[in-house]
């Protein structure tokens, strides 16, 4: 993480950006990690960046997210349906019953958009509940509260790695998947590469999540391709303490001088990692409505 001084600031002013800058990049980590590393377009990685042009995010690239990681536990795939009561409960009845104990330590933990997406629904109900929840109630299904993580996507950003044997369509991890998805060599790194071009060298099914090789392109028979792509909305169903960050004792800061923007460059260090202390104790419902 770095971060530029262009004008004589008291240091203290100083600290309190990177420490806030620091927890949202560590909260972003934590959130949407993956090893394969998605594709970013170089320009909102690296100032001055290509615009068209993707590299590996080196960032999310470190290790394996909360997100990712929930894959280990339980799964519900809600297949497009909308978010409801009901899906709440089969979430309840898909964790094992030594761990709804004490309803009080569980959370729903979603994105702020989907859970005003639920409020919604619940506010067109002609009763006082319907009431409450537009008046702001705080919403707790079957006992459990909803948490609003304000860095979880409603649209979750996905990366997987896809083997492409002839012109066979591939299923993803997801679907529906929204429009947008950005493919290339599953090799890409630190080298700007222009990805390939939906309709020349792949063919995407949105609505059943699948991709597959266009003869006609560039991509080889049997390639692996990295493929980045944005899902519909999840939800993961777990203790509020199931989630853990460790951080080593030493944190650094360091500051160098770049001549040509007559200012201070400071980079900080530390050792971070993040894990779910018990996959078990864990639900995750994916493939929900947008709308």
């Amino acid at each position: 993480m770095t971060g530029v001084q262009t004008c004589a600031l008291p240091i203290y002013h100083i600290m309190r950006m990177f420490a806030k800058q620091a927890a949202n990049d560590l909260e972003h980590l934590c959130l949407r990690g993956d090893t394969l590393g998605e594709a970013g377009l170089e320009s909102d990685l690296w100032e001055g960046g290509s615009t068209s042009q993707y590299v590996k995010d080196p960032l999310l690239s470190l290790y394996q997210g909360w997100a990712r990681l929930a894959d280990a536990g339980h799964t519900l795939n809600v297949a497009g349906g909308d978010i409801s009561l009901a899906v709440f409960s089969d979430m309840i009845n898909s964790l094992p019953t030594k761990f709804r104990r004490n309803k009080r330590a569980l959370r729903f933990f979603m994105s702020p958009n989907l859970a005003q997406l639920y409020i919604e629904k619940i506010s067109a109900r002609e009763d006082m509940k319907g009431v409450r929840a537009a008046e702001g109630e705080t919403q707790t299904p079957f006992g459990i509260p909803i948490v609003e993580v304000p860095l979880m996507e409603f649209n979750p950003t996905v990366v997987e790695h896809v083997v492409l044997p002839g012109t066979t369509a591939v299923s993803l991890r997801y679907a529906p998947v929204l429009s947008g998805e950005v493919v290339t060599p599953n090799t890409l790194g630190t080298t700007p590469t222009t990805p390939y071009v939906e309709g020349t060298d792949y063919n995407m099914n949105y609505t059943n999540g699948t991709i597959a090789r266009d003869a006609g392109g560039s991509i080889g028979d049997g390639a692996t391709v990295k493929i980045t792509y944005q899902a519909y909305p999840q939800i993961i169903l777990t203790h509020m303490d199931n989630y853990i960050v460790g951080i080593g004792r030493d944190m650094t800061m360091e500051k160098q001088r770049d001549i040509y923007k007559r200012g201070n460059e400071y980079v900080m260090h530390m050792k971070i990692s993040c894990q779910v202390e018990e996959t078990d104790a864990l639900v995750k419902a994916y493939n929900i409505n947008i709308t």
